[in-house]
């Protein structure tokens, strides 16, 4: 009763929210909490325990016992006591449990054929049913031959000519038991003509083996007019070979991307450690008086000439500059030659700087050294945290040599110490 009085009080409560307009959210939330209550109700009816019961229904024969759980309630003695019973399936009578063991043998003869036409001519599998009758009755069986039958009915492949096998079931019935034995010809099952054709060739074959005084076992060329060609079974390498080559191109263009993306990777590196220093440069440079374009210049030559002197290597972020400056003698524009410069350099930094001296160009050297030296200062500040970062790389890398190394002086200090022990 409470949870039907709840679910009308949620239910009651919804009605009202969506009349004075209370969130949606609100109103459905009290809803289910009304169909909680209902479904509540409805398990309650069911799972009640209080209702008096005077007997128990039994499985039919067969269908085994069941379990219950039972609250007991005994006036002055007992309540709600938990109380668990088996019941047991129903019980037959002498007659019918020896009517239920005639119709077994009935349904046992035609179900113990399976595939097979008859009992005079088993070729294939016999099915040996566990249970019968529904499963009131269970059977055993049994094989007079089991060079014949194995034990799950199955013919064995050596019967080479029709014998007669006798087959015992033991059925059983609530304590009830009978002996049902009957007779079954099991015959050789129909070869097809390949299977023929084989055993032919292998009789071949071993009379073959049994001559004497030979050095070369001649294998049969014709069998019953049939020409037969022999090739030695070889281990076919082709397919594993052709998966070898596909996984080493796979790997090679692994490989090659695995090494574009290094060498991107160091170039990105290499420039930013080269950034504060060309900063630096063009600041002192336009300090000195020269414009934005000779004090490119100036800078781009003096690298040439330290590469012609082989007294340094090549560096990503000066053949940019050298393309820069290469453009501009070629007639492009200034604006367009250092905005295509920072785009080739993909960093930002190096698109910020293309940025200032673009709008150097624009509006002015006015301001300019005041913002080539602030952005000096933040590439320094930069170039210190790759710098630390690096360092940490490196401390991480040379974590796995020294961890063996500490397994080999360990090895070294405990080894002289184990064999002593030993000793």
């Amino acid at each position: 009763m409470g949870y039907i009085l709840g679910a009308v009080v949620c239910g009651i409560a919804a009605w009202q929210m969506r009349k004075r307009g209370i969130h949606q959210k609100v109103q459905q939330a009290a809803l289910v909490l009304a169909a909680g209550f209902l479904l509540a109700s409805a398990f309650w009816q069911l799972d009640s325990s209080s209702e008096t019961q005077s007997q128990v229904g039994r499985n039919p024969p067969g269908g085994g016992e069941k379990e219950k759980e039972y609250l007991i309630d005994a006036d002055g003695m007992l309540e709600q006591y938990p109380l668990t019973i088996q019941i047991e399936e129903k019980k037959l009578t002498k007659e019918q449990r020896q009517e239920c063991l005639k119709d077994a043998k009935q349904e046992l003869d035609v179900l113990i054929l399976g595939e097979n036409p008859s009992l005079e001519r088993v070729s294939k599998p016999l099915y040996l049913p566990e249970a019968l009758q529904g499963g009131a009755v269970t059977a055993e069986y049994h094989f007079s031959d089991y060079d014949v039958f194995d034990i799950t009915g199955k013919i064995t492949d050596t019967l080479a000519e029709p014998v007669f096998v006798e087959v015992s079931a033991e059925l059983s019935c609530q304590g009830e038991t009978c002996l049902y034995a009957f007779f079954v010809q099991a015959v050789p099952r129909d070869k097809s003509k390949k299977e023929l054709f084989a055993e032919k060739l292998q009789q071949l074959l071993a009379s073959e083996n049994n001559r004497e005084d030979t050095e070369f076992l001649q294998l049969p060329k014709e069998v019953d007019g049939i020409g037969v060609r022999w090739s030695e079974q070889r281990e076919n390498r082709a397919i594993a070979a052709a998966f070898l080559g596909l996984a080493g191109a796979f790997g090679i263009i692994c490989s090659e991307k695995e090494g574009r993306k290094k060498k991107e990777m160091e170039r990105r590196r290499q420039m930013m450690l080269d950034y504060p220093e060309i900063i630096s440069k063009l600041s002192l440079l336009l300090g000195a008086g020269m414009n934005i374009t000779c004090a490119w210049e100036k800078i781009t030559s003096g690298y040439q000439a330290l590469r012609k002197r082989s007294h340094m290597p090549r560096r990503e972020a000066y053949e940019e500059m050298v393309a820069t400056l290469h453009e501009i003698q070629q007639g492009v524009g200034e604006l367009q030659a250092f905005e295509n410069f920072g785009e080739r350099c993909r960093l930002s930094v190096y698109r910020k700087l293309s940025s200032l001296i673009v709008q150097n160009i624009r509006k002015g050297a006015k301001g300019m050294q005041r913002l080539l030296d602030t952005e000096e200062r933040e590439a320094f500040e930069l170039r210190k945290a790759q710098a630390r970062k690096m360092g940490e790389e490196a401390g991480t890398k040379l974590l796995l040599p020294m961890g063996m190394m500490l397994v080999v002086v360990l090895v070294i200090l405990l080894a002289p110490a184990g064999l002593t022990f030993q000793a």
